[in-house]
């Protein structure tokens, strides 16, 4: 498995490298743009995992380099563990890198005088709770998408699979948009109401972010077993 993360990251080194300036490029306009570091935060914390996801998964149809790994001494069950732990380092690594930039450049409009700067841009509506919150919750919303795509990766390669994640997507989507519609109100006294204000008391934002993240850590575990078991199966 560690051969596999090993090989996953010189893959990617020039990648993550280019990914890296273009999120803070593109941090910088959305910020300000939008009027705040918290939309700002969780939408670059959602670009890079799904991003390299893909990108790895390209990569190991380029040349046949798929087909030549499972000459090396590596079982399948190691190739997809090991690509599960290469995404997982990837989303912690996002997580860390996303609360880096949000925190600097939350300390730099501390220091410029008012009225230059968008209203939202200050660090009173930007608070770090609310911050560390909205950069988890993404990660965590594109790590449950990819444990969504992985499994199909793993079974028929990123040329078919592209296919199928999709119309899973636009389904799930679908489906939990009548749900809401249905059974939760997003007026004043409703849930979607409710749980706004319970998140902007203290640091709920910060529970609500622990509790994402082992429920996600469980449905990626899972992934993982569900795509070593269609990995196995496939014939190349």
């Amino acid at each position: 498995m560690k051969t596999m993360i090993v090989a996953d990251f010189c893959t990617l080194r020039n990648a993550l490298l280019q990914l890296m300036a273009i999120c803070v490029v593109i941090a910088l306009f959305m910020g300000y743009a939008m009027g705040t570091l918290i939309g700002m935060a969780a939408a670059i914390a959602a670009m890079p995992p799904f991003m390299l996801l893909f990108s790895l998964a390209a990569t190991d149809e380029q040349n046949s380099w798929e087909r030549f790994r499972l000459t090396l001494p590596l079982t399948r069950r190691q190739v997809v563990f090991g690509r599960y732990a290469s995404l997982g380092l990837i989303a912690i690594g996002t997580i860390v890198f996303a609360l880096a930039l949000s925190f600097l450049l939350l300390g730099i409009i501390s220091f410029v005088p008012s009225g230059i700067l968008p209203e939202g841009l200050t660090p009173a509506e930007n608070p770090p709770a609310a911050l560390v919150g909205s950069v988890v919750g993404a990660v965590g919303v594109i790590t449950l998408g990819m444990a969504i795509a992985l499994p199909l990766v793993f079974r028929f390669g990123m040329t078919r699979a592209t296919r199928f994640v999709p119309v899973i997507v636009v389904i799930a989507l679908a489906a939990g948009i009548g749900f809401f519609d249905a059974n939760i109100s997003f007026t004043s006294g409703g849930f979607f109401s409710n749980l706004m204000l319970w998140l902007d008391t203290g640091n709920n934002y910060l529970f609500l972010a622990a509790a994402l993240v082992a429920v996600v850590a469980l449905v990626y575990g899972a992934s993982a077993l569900i795509a070593t078991k269609l990995y196995e199966k496939r014939e190349f």
